[in-house]
């Protein structure tokens, strides 16, 4: 998670240029795209792909689909901190890192990118993420998720 939480900030550049780092993440994840913004160019499966690469994992095929990275690994009933979320939204999905939960339960907060055109840590129902994955071998037994107390964006556009 130190490799998400290093890249918060990082966000899409208007015009022709686009911001290199999202540039890699494209690369990483094999997306062909040379521009940072519009609904064509989404990339938080790239972020996810680009950060487990990382640490020397291997992505899914079409790693630069959001809903391509339910395929990764194996499932979990409940989100631990750490997590990879998947869920369905307009014209595709969205894939983020699991940080946390609200005190009450009701939200989870997600660490992704392409969250209101940036990598930053957002506020989401939890009833909208679908499925949870973590690597094969990752034994999420010990694990629990904490209340997530520190500042968020209120979750908006992935697009």
């Amino acid at each position: 998670m130190q490799t998400a939480i290093a890249e918060l900030g990082q966000n899409e550049v208007a015009g022709i240029k686009a911001n290199p780092r999202i540039l890699e993440y494209f690369s990483a994840s094999k997306f062909w795209g040379k521009d940072d913004t519009g609904s064509k160019n989404a990339w938080c499966a790239s972020f996810v792909t680009w950060v487990m690469q990382r640490h020397g994992y291997s992505a899914p095929v079409d790693a630069f689909r959001a809903k391509e990275w339910a395929n990764f690994g194996r499932k979990i009933d409940s989100p631990v901190y750490g997590a990879i979320g998947i869920k369905s939204r307009a014209d595709g999905g969205h894939t983020a890192f699991v940080v946390g939960k609200s005190a009450d339960g009701n939200y989870l907060f997600m660490l992704g990118g392409n969250q209101v055109d940036e990598v930053n840590v957002s506020r989401y129902d939890k009833t909208v993420w679908e499925t949870f994955v973590v690597p094969d071998k990752y034994d999420s037994a010990q694990d629990s998720l904490p209340i997530y107390t520190k500042p968020a964006k209120i979750a908006a556009s992935e697009s």
